[in-house]
Order: structure tokens, then sequence, then C-alpha cells
């Protein structure tokens, strides 16, 4: 996966976790009384490229919408659905362990970030029975968002706003059209992290018409830098540090400098988690982050700044020595 797409990942985890209901709402058309929630199971703890489960009521009738989001369709796409709607509900069916209805209705969607020009179907299926005999397998829906237009994305509601950057005929001035009746339309804490995913998805643009320049542009300079993760700021950092010790050619010296480009390399991170935590990080909070980065690596601690609630963040980030 490319750096672009670890961040498009990353952000599009955040905010649909953050606007679970106008999620669903937009992707399942309702305009009636709906309620949506992460689903947690350990499917989804265990298998991290399943992107989102939300448990939705829709005038109090349960189902599951399982939502993947894809910058192009993988060949592999109608399979991977079967796996997953099978894990699904093998997980939910344990934890129910009894009643009339174990398994509530599944739903799976692929949101689609780009790829082909072509109009794509509805659906799309994996079959396991044989041909000729009643269907048994799975479908699932196709949504190619860089194919709506902007007015189509609107109607889903402010959430979809973030993906205009994708629509098929976004330009400059649409876009800056889009940001201005987003700041207007919602508080300010939700224009912060749609605007940021705007700028995210613009990058991801495959048509590359140049938008997130645009994007960037419109937005305060803090937020912008604040939030592009820790993508650039730790490979920078780790870069800028092993280029300083080589420079000094002896090992402390490497040693050092890449110390140094960690720690700078982490102040995006930091900033994130203080933002999240709503306070500064202690010293040895500082220290407990260093190490979860070298034992488990940016992208889980990514995920764990993203994923979990600022009150299980506090736990995750005062644990001893990053365990």
């Amino acid at each position: 996966m490319s750096p672009e797409d670890d961040s498009v990942d990353l952000i599009l985890r955040h905010i649909s976790q953050r606007f679970p209901d106008e999620l669903a709402r937009g992707l399942l058309g309702c305009e009636g009384p709906l309620t949506a929630a992460v689903l947690e199971t350990q499917v989804t703890s265990r298998h991290r490229e399943l992107d989102r489960t939300l448990d939705v009521r829709i005038d109090g009738e349960r189902r599951l919408l399982h939502v993947e989001w894809q910058t192009a369709m993988p060949a592999n796409m109608p399979y991977r659905t079967y796996e997953y709607q099978a894990l699904l509900g093998f997980a939910v069916a344990e934890e129910n362990k009894s009643g009339p209805e174990l398994v509530p209705p599944i739903e799976s969607i692929v949101v689609l970030l780009g790829g082909r020009e072509e109009p794509w179907p509805l659906y799309g299926t994996y079959r396991v029975s044989p041909r000729g005999a009643p269907f048994s397998g799975v479908h699932f829906r196709i949504e190619p968002v860089y194919q709506r237009t902007i007015a189509e994305l609107a109607a889903w509601g402010s959430f979809w706003l973030a993906f205009a950057p994708l629509a098929v005929d976004a330009d400059e001035r649409s876009v800056a059209r889009v940001l201005g009746e987003l700041r207007a339309r919602v508080p300010p804490a939700t224009f912060d992290e749609l605007g940021t995913a705007m700028a995210v998805l613009a990058e991801a643009d495959q048509r590359e018409r140049g938008l997130r320049d645009v994007v960037r542009s419109l937005l305060p300079r803090e937020l912008v830098m604040q939030n592009w993760i820790y993508k650039e700021g730790l490979e920078e950092g780790y870069s800028k540090g092993i280029e300083k010790g080589i420079e000094k050619g002896i090992e402390k010296g490497i040693e050092k400098g890449i110390e140094k480009g960690i720690h700078e390399g982490l102040r995006p991170l930091v900033h994130l988690f203080e933002r999240r935590l709503g306070r500064a990080l202690t010293e040895p909070e500082h220290a407990t982050l260093l190490a979860r980065i070298r034992a488990d690596g940016p992208d889980r601690v990514g995920d764990a700044v993203l994923d979990l609630s600022p009150q299980d963040l506090a736990a995750w980030i005062a644990a001893t020595n990053g365990h």
C-alpha cells in the first residue's frame, strides 16, 4: 500500500468512527429515524483490513452495514466480501449465543474512490453454488463516489462533502464553494475533521486535477500541518536523523542523529495525541509513545490514536515501556 493509501485509510477510519450516522444515512438513502454505531467484534479487532462495520437501526430494525473503502476495485474484492460476511456472521452469532435472530441482516458496500471511467454495475457477486442451481454466495453493492457529482454527494449530507474533490465535476471553483458551505453549515470541530479529510482525499484524486493545493490553501495552516498525521513527520524525521548521523561519519553521531530525527518526526503525532486527550502529554507518556513506535511500528500507533476513545487512549499511553 502506498503512503497516500495509508493516509486515506487512516482518515476514513477516523471520520467513519466519528460520524457513523451520517455515513450510514448517505449509503442507505434513509430519510427516517436512524442510529448507527461502530460494531466491534473479534473479527474487526483481528482483521484490520476489515474497514468499518456499523450496527444500524432503522425504525427499530437492526442490520449490519459493512463498508469497504477502496482507491480502486481489487480483483479479489468479491471473495474478500464473501469471506468478511461469513466471518462477521460467525462472530456476531458467537457473541449472541442464542436468540431468534443470531445474525441480523448484513449488507456490504464497496465505496470506490477511484478507478475506471466506465460506469459500474450496482452490485457485484461472489458465487459458490454451481451454475444452474439457485444462487448461493454474496451480493455486495458498488458505490463509486468518484463518479458522483458534487450535488449528489451534498444530497447525502455534510459528511459526504469531504469527498467533493473526487467528484466527477470537481474543479477549483466548486471545491472552494463546498469548503465555504461546509464551514457555514457545521460546528468548527466538525469542519476541522471534514476539511482535513477533504485535503487527504484531494491528494488521492486519480484524475490529478491539482485540487489538493486548492483545499490546503483554504484551510488554516496549523490545521493542515497538525493533521497530516504522522506519515510525513515520522518519515522525514527518520530520514533527516539518518542523514545527520551519516554526515558525522561515526556511529555515535548516527545514533544521535536518528534519535533527534525521531523526536522531530514525533511532533505531529504528539500533537494529535494531545488534541484527542485534551491535554499535554507527560514526560513518561512521551517515553511510552516512543517505545510503542519502536516496538509496534507507526501504523499500529496511528490506529490507536484514531480508533480508541479518549479514555482508552489515555490508558493505552499510560502503559509502561510501551506494553
